[in-house]
């Protein structure tokens, strides 16, 4: 068991890494690992952190099941919020305050097809952005280092298949509920 790990929470590849270990440290039957590591990501991460790790994880291994299977893996949502809460959908900050509507699109990768969804979230800084269509400024806002190809192929579903203006909703309101 090693005593340190190599990973720095500011890196985008941080989560994909950790993900990567753990599964490793499964594979290997060596689940103290797998426990340590899932509590070091518990501990250095955020609490949306952990969900997505937790999803993440329960996505791959539901894909490894259908796989051995001979199956074709079902939808699987992974998200960062809260049961009935609101993230933007650019840098995550919760409580976004305006959506855009767009084509629904998926994204092919490694894992599986990623599908957008019909509104993209938005909270005040990156409306700004979306809405001067400052690219580069969004990817400053966010980060460079969190701005990976994901991320990048993202914003460029959202730049291709975005519907009209923003679509402003009273804070505290949740305008998914009842869809």
């Amino acid at each position: 068991m090693s005593e340190r790990l190599d990973l720095h929470t500011e890196d985008a590849p941080w989560a994909h890494s950790l993900v990567s270990r753990i599964r490793a440290a499964r594979a290997a039957g060596d689940e103290e690992e797998a426990d340590r590591l899932i509590a070091y990501g518990r501990a250095e991460g955020s609490e949306a952190l952990a969900r997505l790790m937790d999803q993440i994880l329960a996505m791959l291994d539901a894909r490894d099941t259908a796989t051995a299977r001979g199956e074709d893996m079902a939808p699987f949502s992974i998200s960062a919020a809260q049961d009935g809460q609101l993230v933007c959908d650019f840098c995550a900050a919760t409580d976004p305050v305006v959506y855009y509507e767009v084509r629904e699109f998926s994204i092919q990768g490694p894992g599986g097809a990623f599908l957008s969804g019909d509104r993209f979230y938005a909270c005040p800084r990156c409306r700004e952005l979306v809405d001067a269509s400052d690219w580069k400024g969004l990817r400053a806002w966010i980060g460079p280092k969190q701005f990976g190809l994901g991320h990048r192929m993202l914003v460029l579903g959202f730049k291709n298949n975005r519907r009209g203006a923003a679509v402003e909703f009273e804070p505290g309101t949740n305008p998914e509920a009842g869809r």
